[in-house]
């Protein structure tokens, strides 16, 4: 069994470090891509689990400067708790700002583990965790328990700036078009949504296996946070039948309403197939980047010319796509562009 307590209230700063410690499991790590939903505010912070809930990534954010071992150690409480508890997490991450250059033996990096850190910090680190989680149960954990826990902890160093991690989502070789002040909405926005959902209280709430968490809808899947990405770029609903981009309508004005609506759903359904699959989200994205590369042709010519022109430079289109979703996939950019000017 596992009982969900009601965590500290945030202040911006924190919320902001939230925010970048779960784009951090979306995009930053090379198991990132096993994650399909993030929990917010349940088990931790922030937690990643794939599509049945039954691997766990556990993140503890911490986004206050200047820790010393002794806080660190406070810190680690929670996700010390839930090593503890009865449900099995694969990875137990404390996501945090740079530490002091003392405390390390190497300074440079950005994800360690405690013998990254000084022999006698480790002791002092230990010492913080023991304390805390007397304070908090009050009883004395297992000294076992404390010394396995600790070699498993991953200690990770936030970036400073916002920006990194929204460009790892859309894996893009260059921002093109995209400017830094186009990041930072887009941050907010995502931090917006996770704000929302934590303020659903299910202090007390009891289950007996992880994917009961889904029940209390405290969630952000992959594919939501892409979805958002995508029509912040384009200005519209991209899986909207009734928001079909308007240089669209010639290509399909000679065709009855029931066919219309049939290849709209055709390109619709190739785009999210491409862009939830797991393994095709990369392919969409660098494919998109190739397109926005065209935009001041976009923005004059229409949209068949230039899927016939992508197709003379020999841009690589993922399979997946047919001819007309392409098509439809460059109108939709088009008019995000128009609608700029």
């Amino acid at each position: 069994m596992y009982q969900f307590t009601t965590t500290e209230r945030n202040n911006e700063k924190a919320s902001e470090y939230e925010t970048k410690a779960m784009l951090y499991l979306f995009g930053c790590r090379k198991d990132s891509k096993n994650m399909d939903v993030f929990i917010i505010d349940c088990f931790n912070d922030v937690s990643g689990a794939n599509r049945d809930v039954n691997r766990l990534w556990d993140v503890q954010s911490k986004g206050v400067k200047s820790l010393n071992p002794k806080k660190i150690g406070e810190a680690l409480v929670t996700l010390f708790q839930n090593y503890c508890s009865d449900i099995e997490f694969e990875h137990y991450i404390l996501f945090m700002p740079k530490l002091k250059e003392m405390y390390l033996n190497n300074e440079d990096r950005t994800y360690f583990q405690i013998d990254n850190f000084k022999l006698q910090y480790i002791d002092k680190i230990k010492q913080g965790l023991k304390s805390e989680y007397e304070r908090r149960n009050s009883l004395e954990p297992q000294e076992t328990d404390l010394d396995n826990f600790l070699q498993m902890v991953e200690f990770v160093i936030a970036e400073e700036q916002k920006q990194g991690y929204i460009k790892r989502i859309t894996s893009f070789r260059s921002s093109l078009r995209l400017e830094e002040a186009f990041y930072d909405a887009l941050f907010e926005d995502i931090r917006n949504q996770q704000t929302i959902l934590k303020t659903k209280n299910i202090d007390g709430y009891q289950i007996m296996n992880a994917v009961e968490v889904l029940q209390y809808e405290k969630l952000l899947w992959k594919k939501e946070i892409d979805e958002l990405v995508i029509n912040r770029i384009l200005g519209m609903d991209i899986f909207n039948s009734r928001q079909v981009p308007n240089s669209f309508i010639d290509e399909i004005a000679l065709l009855d309403a029931e066919n219309r609506k049939d290849v709209i759903q055709e390109c619709q359904s190739d785009i999210a197939r491409l862009l939830f699959d797991k393994n095709g989200r990369h392919i969409f994205w660098r494919f998109f980047g190739q397109l926005l590369s065209y935009a001041d042709d976009m923005r004059v010519k229409s949209p068949r010319e230039i899927e016939e022109r992508i197709r003379r430079d020999k841009v690589v289109i993922p399979r997946i796509l047919s001819e007309i979703s392409v098509v439809y996939l460059i109108s939709a950019l088009k008019e995000g562009l128009n609608d700029e000017n």
